[in-house]
């Protein structure tokens, strides 16, 4: 004959110790072996499970000969344990973390793009607010640095704000955008372009995907024009190097200008919505991000924070 259950009480709360006992018990399939991995008596694991099924007033065990497995709504209620478990020991870890001083190493990839702005020096800022906190930097792609997120190999990722379905995002600034043309061109002159103005012209771009070549190509798409390349390069630098020399057009961060300002080469604004590519800070679950990933976001403005 089973044993009744009472109806549920909240007067007593369910306690981590007790969450961790019940998922022994089901990976384990036995109270008794539950109790030895836990080093406690087979009684006081029991007693426990008894207890938590007259809070929950649900079985949630299925006793039998060969041991116990979880019954429906055991296996829900494992679920949730597993979750509350998971917090608080990220809960630990954060408050050791503070108790100490923020500490780790975090795994930042940031497109080129990215780096064109304040990154270098907000990261710069970063290390000394902490110091005791590794920031490992790798330059890619934008859409490289996304996947490096998404597939778990990088913590945060910093780039133009596309291409980043299943990550959460926030906004972190722009990349300003300026037209190069030789200084004997035609349209060396300009004061500022539309991007349209370029595309009668071979136009020099990155040997790679990246998140500026990705945006004017839907322009040239919207305009019904076919981009003409005439050159795929390793960097920003060898393109300016090579409109210079009279090779093509191109589109570069406009920081570059400074670096490059010669009679060879001019850089000109872009005008319209191909002005420049908003940047973002994306990361994959932002509950699960270490504590020093989570202070490098709020020294960024990305999250709430301290």
């Amino acid at each position: 004959m089973k044993r009744p259950l009472p109806a549920p009480s909240h007067s007593r709360d369910i306690d981590p110790v007790s969450l961790r006992l019940f998922l022994a018990a089901l990976e384990e399939g036995s109270l008794a072996r539950a109790a030895a991995r836990e080093n406690i008596v087979p009684s006081a694991v029991s007693k426990r499970m008894i207890e938590m099924e007259e809070v929950l007033g649900v079985p949630l065990l299925a006793r039998d000969v060969k041991g116990v497995q979880a019954t429906p709504a055991g296996q829900a209620l494992a679920e949730h344990a597993r979750r509350v478990l998971q917090q608080m020991e990220r809960m630990h870890r954060e408050m050791a973390a503070f108790a100490t001083g923020v500490r780790g190493r975090i795994r930042l990839a940031a497109s080129v793009a990215a780096l064109s702005g304040d990154l270098p020096a907000q990261i710069q800022s970063f290390r000394r607010a902490y110091p005791q906190i590794e920031i490992a930097l790798e330059e890619s792609t934008t859409q490289q640095v996304f996947q490096e997120v998404l597939q778990g190999r990088a913590d945060v990722a910093v780039g133009s704000d596309f291409g980043h379905d299943g990550l959460r995002v926030f906004p972190c600034g722009y990349c300003e955008l300026a037209a190069v043309v030789p200084g004997q061109h035609l349209l060396a002159d300009s004061e500022i372009l539309d991007y349209a103005q370029l595309l009668p012209y071979e136009q020099i771009e990155l040997n790679r995907d990246n998140g500026i070549s990705a945006v004017f190509e839907q322009a040239a798409r919207e305009a019904g024009v076919t981009r003409r390349i005439s050159a795929r390069v390793s960097s920003h630098e060898t393109i300016c190097n090579l409109v210079a020399r009279g090779m093509g057009v191109a589109v570069v961060p406009m920081y570059l200008k400074p670096r490059h300002a010669s009679p060879d080469i001019r850089f000109i604004a872009l005008s319209g919505p191909w002005a420049g590519t908003p940047l973002c800070i994306a990361v994959r679950e932002l509950d699960a991000l270490p504590p020093a990933a989570r202070a490098l976001l709020a020294h960024l403005g990305a999250a709430p924070w301290p």
